[in-house]
């Protein structure tokens, strides 16, 4: 029976000693012709994906699958241990670089620079570089229902994996999946559920979407796809203050719905946000998906 095998990288040490490390596991199947890189935990406060892939692999072995795997459970420790006042705050690299802030998970472009996040983002492109597909698994927050991003050519990869949203796009970011697609990879950035913490639910459907894509389970599902440069709409808050939503991510609303309120605290609420389109919205950060095509809301 083929078991993965298990590396050690470290990555720096701190000021008190302690060090920081990558735990990389690798399965190599004799008969495979394809190598997927599977990780998860790029930006700290994204858990899920963590204890999915660490359940993957175990049914990896289980099912002596077909590929060669390298698994990378949790590939931020950095962004894992921010922390303001108990509260995780490991989207950006404010607690080892406070003159930049940078998105953890926008700076592959970083990758030949001598700093520590240089280093850390050019350790992972490293591991995954002889990877015929790249699997990012993330978390979108509970403002947002789980999704896939994905180039535009690439939808037959995401397609019926049970996913209710799918998000193409066209023009690529400095994001890990994206780098990985321009280097001529399948690369797909899984968003799986709410972020900053973690339960049974939410790691049996981060399996579920792995289980289909890997055949260990049938395709399944039709997903809605969108396009996220033409379909993906945004506008600013009409006041400042607390923001109380009167719709759920995934509902369907009328054009100038009433969506939230907001006031200058959750007894003062006294300004109405009004959606500007008939949409739905996967995501309620001021963020939606026009029905059809649209620019600044007139028709493309």
């Amino acid at each position: 029976m083929i078991k993965f095998s298990h590396e050690v990288l470290p990555l720096h040490s701190t000021s008190s000693g302690s060090i920081y490390k990558i735990d990389v596991w690798r399965y190599f199947h004799p008969d495979a012709t394809q190598t997927v890189y599977l990780q998860a935990g790029i930006h700290g406060i994204e858990l899920t994906g963590i204890p999915v892939v660490h359940e993957f692999m175990k049914e990896i072995e289980e099912n002596q699958l077909i590929y060669n795997f390298i698994c990378v459970p949790l590939s931020n420790p950095m962004g894992l241990d921010s922390q303001i006042m108990g509260v995780q705050t490991g989207y950006n690299n404010l607690h080892t670089n406070q003159q930049n802030c940078w998105n953890w998970n926008r700076i592959c472009n970083l990758r030949d620079e001598p700093s520590q996040e240089g280093h850390w983002i050019k350790t992972l492109m490293d591991i995954s570089e002889k990877a015929d597909i790249v699997i990012d698994l993330h978390t979108a927050g509970v403002e947002t229902v789980p999704h896939i991003y994905f180039h535009e050519s690439q939808k037959d990869h995401a397609s019926g994996l049970g996913i209710p949203h799918l998000l193409s796009w066209k023009n690529p970011s400095e994001s890990f999946a994206d780098t990985n697609f321009q280097l001529g990879k399948i690369a797909l950035t899984f968003e799986l559920s709410s972020s900053r913490s973690v339960n049974e639910e939410w790691i049996e459907e981060g399996l579920n979407y792995l289980r289909r894509l890997f055949g260990i389970l049938p395709k399944s599902g039709e997903s809605r796809l969108w396009d996220s440069d033409i379909q993906l709409k945004k506008w600013y808050s009409p006041a400042g203050g607390v923001i109380c939503w009167s719709i759920n991510a995934g509902d369907s609303v009328s054009e100038n719905e009433v969506i939230a309120i907001v006031g200058k605290s959750a007894t003062e609420l006294t300004t109405n946000v009004n959606s500007r389109y008939a949409a739905l919205l996967p995501s309620l950060t001021l963020r939606i998906y026009s029905d059809s095509p649209c620019i600044f809301g007139e028709p493309a």
